[in-house]
């Protein structure tokens, strides 16, 4: 009797062994993606129509071959998406790039965020932000305009009384 007790024991224990390591198996295919978004200090303030540069770093190291991965870029005013652009890369183990989009003219001075959202087209899915400030614009063209106007008056104003200066010396 006692042979045939640690004969059980031994196959429990290898049964148990098998589980364990058909478990860990089954993950085989996880695969570490590290993703990040930079605003260089330059850019942390921009103006609305200008355009904000930023650094994209995908790794991407257990990947075994290329792989197509579809890029989001996003630009938030709180919760609203006030513009957004889509792109594809080809990324093997690593790829960093230089990107930029335009703020749109109506977008509000104060806290926005880029957010670049990668997946491919499997189940991989993430999602990365960076935050940067939208200044207000000073009125340039106002004052430029108003500048010229104020030129253009004057200089009609001498021409005007030039010529009734004119005008009393020849009568």
């Amino acid at each position: 009797m006692k042979i045939t007790f640690y004969k059980n024991k031994y196959i429990k224990l290898f049964q148990i062994f098998l589980v364990i390591f058909f478990f860990f198996i089954s993950f085989h295919e996880a695969q570490a993606l590290i993703i990040s978004v930079n605003v260089p200090e330059k850019y942390t303030e921009v103006k609305a129509g200008e355009r904000l540069y930023f650094e994209v770093e995908i790794r991407y190291p257990e990947n075994p071959s290329r792989k197509d991965l579809r890029l989001v870029y996003k630009v938030l005013e709180g919760e609203e998406i006030i513009t957004e652009s889509k792109f594809l890369k080809a990324v093997e183990t690593q790829a960093s790039f230089v990107d930029y989009m335009v703020i749109p003219e109506s977008a509000g001075s104060g806290l926005h965020r880029i957010v670049v959202e990668i997946t491919d087209y499997e189940e991989l899915n993430q999602e990365v932000y960076a935050s940067f400030n939208v200044v207000a614009q000073k009125d340039e063209m106002k004052i430029y305009f108003i500048l010229i106007m104020s030129a253009i008056v004057f200089v009609g104003l001498v021409i005007t009384l030039q010529i009734r200066r004119m005008k009393k010396i020849i009568s």
